[in-house]
């Protein structure tokens, strides 16, 4: 479904205030959402403009982001009867303050430590052992590629428990890289001494560092966290937030 021609759509508005409320209305999809919500807030009752003259505030919040003033529903590909969210500016006097989020708390990285690090050393040695093993026996494009991708994971998972820290580093696919091929060069060597032609090892190889880029990047972007870090939430803002008066949000 698309707005109309006409450049307007009915759409279910939900007032986020003091006593919130609900209605349908329609509304341009051309106008900026500065314009828009003061026209929405006139058409609502709200009131557009303070006591002494000066405009009020009105946000507006559409599937789950709040808009910029600049953003136009059409721009947004708004469909009829969406739901929208309208938050007025409260009265200065009003005594109101946003209720802090309840985010849990932060205590660190849970998997850093020794314990962490000696067991992905193993994981990786006994890895690349085992597939050394395979190599004497077989070697190809599957018998490279794929123990390729799965070391190549272990190795970022690695070079997450060392580090530590944000899991966007780029030490984190650099260190992994440096210890990969390595490792990939021993598995090869096996194979070589046990019997392996040498075409047989470039294709095996080859096969096996494209396994290993895909494997660290994919345990990169596993590894890699939240677009944006949560806030820290200190106990002296907690404490003042609630020796205020709190509204609960419909939100």
């Amino acid at each position: 479904m698309q707005p109309s021609e006409a450049g307007t759509v009915a759409v279910h508005v939900q007032v986020i205030d003091a006593e919130p409320f609900a209605l349908d209305m329609v509304v341009p999809t051309y106008l900026s959402v500065e314009d828009l919500t003061t026209r929405v807030a006139r058409d609502a009752g709200l009131g557009a403009y303070w006591e002494d003259g000066t405009r009020r505030a009105f946000y507006l919040r559409a599937r789950g982001r709040l808009l910029e003033p600049h953003e136009k529903l059409e721009q947004l590909g708004i469909v009829p009867n969406e739901l929208l969210h309208l938050m007025p500016q409260p009265p200065a006097d009003a005594g109101l303050q946003e209720r802090p989020p309840e985010y849990p708390p932060t205590r660190g990285y849970p998997a850093a430590g020794n314990l962490s690090v000696l067991s992905s050393v193993l994981g990786m040695l006994a890895f690349t052992a085992a597939w050394a093993l395979g190599l004497t026996v077989s070697r190809g494009f599957v018998l490279g590629f794929f123990p390729g991708m799965g070391l190549a994971l272990l190795v970022t998972s690695f070079a997450r428990y060392l580090w530590g820290g944000l899991g966007s580093s780029v030490r984190i696919p650099t260190t992994s890289l440096g210890l990969y091929v390595p490792l990939m060069m021993i598995a090869g060597a096996v194979a070589l001494l046990a019997g392996g032609t040498p075409m047989e090892l470039v294709l095996t190889l080859s096969a096996a560092f494209i396994g290993g880029i895909l494997g660290i990047l994919l345990g990169w972007l596993a590894w890699y966290g939240a677009v944006e870090p949560l806030p820290e939430l200190k106990l002296k803002d907690v404490v003042e937030a609630e020796a205020m008066v709190t509204w609960p949000c419909a939100i």
